[in-house]
């Protein structure tokens, strides 16, 4: 079991002064920087969980709608958040559930009514933190090829099948 987090997390959009902590404390090969140049545009909004100086967790909320295009053909209405990411050190801690949390507020605060996430076939625990937190299973499946950078800095190119689960942001 994970050690607890001793002081509440803050999740927060990204600001420009904690891009380099963020870097710093969590090198990503130019991942975070890539992502806060798509929240400075506009087309997204990144979130970053803190525990005081510590990133913890990340997470973009796609603007545009889902990114994949079956998702985005089946659900043109929803508002994607992806490129969800909990440190290892933090998994099981509730960090992802908070994220998601405010995620689902801002997007309920532009009246959005759908969020939509992906799911690799082969990440059954983000599966079952989506499940918790209400998101079902809609059928519709998107390939999707990315790099990803590990906590030691290593580049990993990864291809997977996406499952599409929704949530009502209504209720």
């Amino acid at each position: 079991m994970s050690e607890a987090i001793t002081s509440p997390v803050d999740v927060r959009p990204l600001r420009e002064a904690d891009l380099a902590a963020l870097e710093r404390r969590w090198p990503t090969a130019g991942v975070h920087a890539a992502h806060a140049a798509a929240h400075v545009a506009g087309r997204a909004t990144y979130l970053v969980a803190w525990n005081g100086p510590e990133p913890l967790g990340v997470l973009m909320v796609q603007w545009a709608g889902c990114v994949g295009p079956r998702a985005a053909a089946a659900h043109p209405e929803a508002v994607e958040f992806n490129h969800v990411q909990v440190r290892e050190s933090a998994r099981g801690r509730g960090v992802g559930t908070a994220l998601l949390v405010a995620a689902e507020r801002l997007a309920a605060a532009r009246g959005v009514a759908t969020a939509a996430v992906g799911v690799a076939e082969d990440n059954p625990g983000a599966r079952r933190l989506y499940e918790r937190c209400g998101y079902v299973e809609t059928g519709v499946v998107d390939r999707t090829a990315y790099d990803w950078v590990d906590d030691a800095g290593g580049t990993h190119h990864a291809v997977e099948l996406d499952h599409l689960l929704v949530k009502d942001l209504r209720d």
